[in-house]
Formats: structure tokens, C-alpha cells, sequence
């Protein structure tokens, strides 16, 4: 016979591999987490400087903002109490005194004054004069105190004042000039060019402007913005969720509509002195890109410097634990070797204590092993001879277990918990044709099938919860109804919990069939077949309770055959029997599938009607069939004869209480009360 070989074990990644790689990848991760940390710390680090930074600028434009519109506040408060202007004075003083000051301020765009019906009677470059502006805000502003209107573009001065490249917009300054006695005088308005926010705007973002890219808005309370870069001004603040973020200023990362995000600072205007602010809020941008770069430029360095850290760490790391893995290897070897040899030695190795500890220990296994192996072959001869005569044992008594329960006349079965045979007798062949091997493994529902399954389900499920069930089953085995009684018991393992059960089932046919036929004939009229009294006074009880949890009337009628003794002296008992049967017949074909019909005793009878619908009409109206179907001639072997029926009814209503010997005591006074009447039916 050839040799055979094992095929080769397949070779595994040694220990110093394993080391080499946790190292690398202790060395990964520590550099991985240490990054993330960093770059966390370093990206909020960036946003801080940037949103800093930006609201410096914010609150710069804010302060000069407030500051230039409070100077022009207070000027016009001045200029509305300086003497020239008081009333009296003549308009071209007037006029003098408000170029004085435009020159002084060129941005003015335009100084008026105006009496107090409105008409303006002095103002630079004579701009406006001699016209009415008492509906125009500034005036009836002004009118009542002083007054600083939003910024708005020209009305009556775009077509009066110089071209510019952009159209004009004031922000609109008036106060009241009062008399001696303090009336209203006159009011002295201001339109203020919007071109000294832009230069202001430009002058705060020359030094930014071009290096870091920084955008500046002004946006009045409603998110419309003022002042800002080329195609923004007097369109909504392109800011998600603008008018929240106007209202709870914070400096932070925001996305605007561009789809951008940017470092965005929002500053509120707060006025300054006397001059109460008009809800300007400044709000500084810049792009996340130029906000981040030193940020990105650091994130660049980090990862240059993670990966060279990561490859020092590979290269190291199986040095390191090359080193670390010697003395193990060793080992390794010696143990191998000693697999081959048992009388091999195992070295003694002192590197690290770990090691020596080590080595000491597989040395005194090793010469506990031989020891151990010598006793445990000793032990397994004797172990095998116990069981070979153990063995033989359990047969013997498993051949002698089969031969008690194949004589036994019933089926033994013993069944797991998921009702599957274990075993089966001999009877399950002469029962069932199925040899007992063919059933050990077979689930129970293959022999008996789903329908006889479902019906003992409850007692399979007490026999598993640990109780004795004993009852009766009744199933088709080979073309013929067979009756059994069935004991389960019910088995358990040594935890004690049910893992199984016994059945025993003895065939009880003949004694089952027995005792149906003398119930049936204990119950049943033996001439005509029907429901004899016994049956009426066990039936009709039931039919109460039913009535009673239904909610359904029900009806009992008694009848009497009129004519049936004539018949009977007539043509003899032969003939009365006839009779009786026809009856009997009759009676079942007008009544319903519900309804039952049964005889008392000679030609009496009682109809049991339920459910009843009408309990008035309905009993009269079955009473007339059935007088109408009595009524008809009987065709007996004797002669042609006709006889009539009294019929008497009681009905019982659900939930009265009455007991059935009430009710058959009521239909049979009916029926009597009929019979002396000579009708047919009450």
C-alpha cells in the first residue's frame, strides 16, 4: 500500500510580525489622534483670529460710522441755533451761512432751510428754493424735533445736483428753528452724501483689502444692504437666515448665498451722544479659502510630518520586535523539536524575567507530561475495557426494553421536545404500516398530519410544561374511524427540565363505539328516528342558556295528531307506525336546518324553534305549515288515511329566568287550550 503524506500545515505570521505590526500601528494611531487633536485646536484656533480680526474692523466702521453721522447731529444742531438763521434774518444771509458750512463739509449735498408752512427760502446753490417741502419726511420730521432719516436715493435734487457715476443717496438730517417765544420758526434740513460712507469704507479696508480679501457691508435693520461691494448695494444681505443672524450678532463660520462659507462678523450700530443710531449694522466678511490658509498650510505640514513619523515607525518596529521575540522563537523551537522527541530538552533562557519565568515552567510541564502520559495510557486500557462491558450491558437491556414494548397491545412512543420520535414499538407497523426505524427522527405531524396536530395542541403543550395529560382522540387508521385513549408522561433531563415525553395509546373502538350506540339509542326514538324526550330534556336547557348569551328569542311548540287512534283501531299498530314515521318525516321537511323536532311519547311532538325573529308571528306561521303539511292524506300500506294536529306554543324571551319544564309545561297547556278550542295551533 503507498505511503501517504500529510499535506504541509499552512504557515502563520509569527509573533515578531504581530509585534512589528501593533508597534506600526500603535505608532499610526497615536500619530493619528494626535493630528486630529492638533488640527481641531488649530482650526478653531484660525476661525477665532478671523472672526477677530474681522470684528475689529466691524466695530471700526461702526465707530466711525456712529461718530461722522453724530458730528453732522450736533453740527445741525448748532447751525439750527446759530443767530443768522433766526427769524428775521434775510434769506441770503441765510443762504451765505449754510454755504459756509457745506464748504466746510463738502459732503453736504445739499443745506435748506424751509419756514414753518414748508416753502424753502434759503439754500446752497439756491437748490429747491421757493418750493414746498412740507410733505417730503425730513421736514415734518424735523418739524417735531429733531429728526435723522435712513438713507433713501434723490427725489427733488437728482436732477438739480451735479452727475456722479453712481446715482445719488442721502442720509437726511433736519432740526427745528424756533422763535423768541419758542414757536416754530422754521426748520434747517441737511441731505448728507452717502459718498462719505464709501470713503470711509475704503479708507478702513485699504490695508486689508488687497492681502486678505476682506468685504464690507452696511445693512439697514431689514437686511438691505447700504454700503458694500459692486452689485450688492440695495439688495438683500446674501446671508443664510440674514435678518436671525442681524438680530443675534455673533462672530462665526456662515453660509451665505454664493454657496460659500465665510468668517463672518456681524456689529450693531449703536448711535453716539445726542444722536440716536438708525439700526445700521456693519457686517465684515471674508472667505473661508483666505481665512484658513495658514490653517492649511499648517494641515500640510502636520501630514507631511505624520508620514515620516509613521515610516520611521515601520522600519523600526521590526527591529524592535525581532528583539523582543528571540528568546521566544527559542522556545518555539525547542517545544517543536520536542514534539518529535518527547526526551528533548527544553532550554533555560534568562533575556527578561518574563522569559526565564517562561522557560522554567514549559521544563517542568514537559517532565509532567511523560508522567501524565505514562498513567493516561495505563488509564485507557482499563477506561476501554469498562466500556466495551458496559456496552454489552445496554444493548442487552435495549433488546430486552424492545421485545417488552413491541408485545405490549398498544403504541409506545418516546417523542423530544420539538415532537420528533425517538422511539416507537412495534405496534405503529400494525397500526399504521410504518416500520418503528422508519420513525425515529420523523416529526409527529408526518404520521398523524396538520389537522390531528392542531387538535391535540393543548395537551402537547401541558405535557411539555412537565404535567401527566391523559384523553381521548379519534382519527381515520386505514379507512376506518378508531377511538384510543392517550397517557403522556412527561420526561426529563438531569436539570430537571422537560425534554421529552412518553406516550402510551391503547385502542378503545369497540368499547367506544359501544357506548355511542347506546347513548344514540337512549336518546333517540326507535320508530321514527327523532329526538326522543331524554334527548329534548338535556337539549333544551342548552338551548336557554344559548337564547340567554344570544340575545335571540326561541319558540317550543307541542303538538297533538288528531285522528291517530282511529287509525290505529282501525288498521292495526302496523299501520299507526306508518303513520308515526310519515309524520316524523313531514315535520323535519317544513322545519329549518336550526330548528329540531322531536317525539314525546305516543303521537305527541314538540318543535324547538331558534333562533325566533318575530316572537309573535313567527311560531303562528311555522304552526300553520305544519298543519298544512299533516293536513295532506298519508299513503299506508293499510289504506289512504288523513288525520289533523293541535299545536300549542310557548315562547321564551332571553333573560327571563323560565326553566324548560316551564316552557313544555306552557306549550303543552297551549296545545290542550287548542285541542278543546278545535284549532289547529295558538
Amino acid at each position: 500500500m503507498p505511503a501517504t503524506t500529510a499535506a504541509p500545515a499552512p504557515r502563520r505570521r509569527g509573533l515578531t510580525a504581530w509585534i512589528a505590526v501593533a508597534l506600526a500601528w500603535a505608532v499610526l494611531i497615536a500619530a493619528l489622534v494626535l493630528l486630529g487633536f492638533v488640527e481641531r485646536f488649530a482650526r478653531e484656533h484660525a476661525t477665532r483670529t478671523a472672526t477677530t480680526a474681522l470684528q475689529q474692523i466691524g466695530w471700526q466702521m461702526r465707530d466711525q460710522l456712529d461718530r461722522g453721522m453724530a458730528y453732522r447731529y450736533e453740527e445741525l444742531r448748532v447751525l439750527a441755533g446759530l443767530r443768522e438763521l433766526q427769524p428775521g434774518s434775510a434769506p441770503e444771509q441765510v443762504r451765505e451761512t449754510l454755504e459756509r458750512v457745506q464748504q466746510s463739509f463738502p459732503l453736504y449735498a445739499w443745506l435748506g432751510y424751509a419756514t414753518r408752512d414748508g416753502v424753502v427760502e434759503a439754500a446752497t446753490g439756491d437748490l429747491l428754493r421757493g418750493q414746498n417741502v412740507a410733505q417730503r419726511p425730513w421736514f415734518q420730521g424735523g418739524s417735531q424735533g429733531a429728526f435723522v432719516g435712513d438713507l433713501h436715493a434723490a427725489v427733488l435734487l437728482e436732477k438739480l445736483l451735479p452727475s456722479q457715476s453712481e446715482p445719488w443717496r442721502f442720509v437726511d438730517i433736519a432740526m427745528p428753528v424756533y422763535d423768541a417765544r419758542g414757536g416754530l420758526a422754521g426748520v434747517v434740513g441737511a441731505h448728507l452724501s452717502w459718498q462719505w460712507a464709501r470713503d470711509l469704507q475704503r479708507s478702513l479696508l485699504a490695508p486689508v483689502a488687497s492681502s486678505y480679501q476682506v468685504e464690507l457691508f452696511v445693512v439697514d435693520a431689514a437686511g438691505q444692504v447700504l454700503l458694500g461691494p459692486a452689485g450688492t448695494e440695495g439688495k438683500p444681505l446674501g446671508l443664510a437666515d440674514a435678518i436671525a443672524a442681524l438680530r443675534a450678532p455673533a462672530s462665526r463660520m456662515r453660509a451665505w448665498h454664493d454657496g460659500l462659507r465665510y468668517a463672518t462678523a456681524i456689529v450693531p450700530t449703536a448711535g453716539h451722544g445726542n444722536y440716536p443710531g438708525l439700526g445700521w449694522v456693519v457686517v465684515a466678511r471674508q472667505s473661508e479659502s483666505e481665512a484658513f490658509a495658514d490653517y492649511h498650510q499648517l494641515q500640510r505640514e502636520m501630514l507631511l510630518g505624520g508620514v515620516i513619523v509613521c515610516l520611521l515607525a515601520t522600519l523600526c518596529a521590526p527591529l524592535l520586535a525581532r528583539r523582543l521575540t528571540r528568546p521566544l522563537s527559542q522556545l518555539t523551537q525547542a517545544l517543536e523539536v520536542r514534539a518529535r522527541d518527547p526526551s528533548a530538552p527544553i532550554p533555560r533562557l534568562t533575556q527578561y524575567r518574563e522569559v526565564d519565568l517562561l522557560s522554567r515552567v514549559l521544563a517542568d510541564a514537559a517532565d509532567k507530561a511523560l508522567l501524565y502520559r505514562e498513567e493516561l495510557e495505563r488509564l485507557n486500557a482499563s477506561l476501554e475495557e469498562r466500556i466495551e462491558r458496559r456496552t454489552e450491558q445496554i444493548r442487552a437491556s435495549q433488546a430486552q426494553l424492545r421485545t417488552i414494548t413491541d408485545n405490549i397491545p398498544a403504541l409506545v412512543a418516546d417523542v423530544d421536545a420539538d415532537l420528533r420520535f425517538r422511539f416507537a414499538n412495534q405496534a405503529y407497523a400494525a397500526w399504521f404500516g410504518v416500520e418503528p426505524d422508519e420513525l425515529i427522527g420523523t416529526p409527529m405531524a408526518a404520521l398523524y398530519g396538520d389537522d390531528a396536530m392542531r387538535q391535540w395542541a393543548p395537551q402537547l403543550e401541558r405535557v411539555l410544561r412537565g404535567e401527566r395529560v391523559e384523553f381521548e382522540r379519534s382519527m381515520v387508521v386505514g379507512g376506518r374511524r378508531q377511538h384510543s385513549n392517550a397517557i403522556y408522561l412527561p420526561q426529563r433531563d438531569a436539570d430537571g427540565r422537560v425534554d421529552g415525553f412518553h406516550a402510551l395509546v391503547f385502542d378503545v373502538t369497540v368499547h367506544k363505539e359501544l357506548e355511542l350506540r347506546l347513548q344514540a339509542e337512549a336518546t333517540h326514538d326507535a320508530l321514527t328516528g327523532l329526538p326522543n324526550r331524554r334527548h329534548v330534556l338535556q337539549y333544551l336547557p342548552k338551548a336557554l342558556v344559548r337564547a340567554d348569551r344570544t340575545g335571540h328569542h326561541l319558540a317550543l311548540l307541542f303538538l297533538d295528531l288528531n285522528g291517530f287512534k282511529k287509525v290505529n283501531d282501525t288498521h292495526g299498530h302496523e299501520a299507526g307506525d306508518q303513520l308515526l314515521q310519515q309524520v316524523g318525516r313531514r315535520l323535519q321537511g317544513v322545519l329549518r336546518s336550526s330548528d329540531t323536532v322531536a317525539r314525546l311519547a305516543g303521537d305527541e311532538f314538540v318543535v324547538l324553534l331558534e333562533p325566533v325573529s318575530d316572537p309573535a308571528a313567527d311560531p303562528q306561521r311555522v304552526a300553520a305549515k305544519i298543519d298544512a303539511a299533516l293536513r295532506e292524506p298519508f299513503a299506508l300500506d293499510a289504506a289512504t288515511v288523513r288525520v289533523s294536529v293541535s299545536t300549542g306554543g310557548a315562547v321564551y324571551p332571553p333573560g327571563s329566568g323560565r326553566s324548560a319544564e316551564d316552557l313544555l309545561s306552557g306549550a303543552d297547556t297551549a296545545m290542550y287550550a287548542a285541542k278543546k278550542s278545535g284549532q289547529a295551533g295558538r
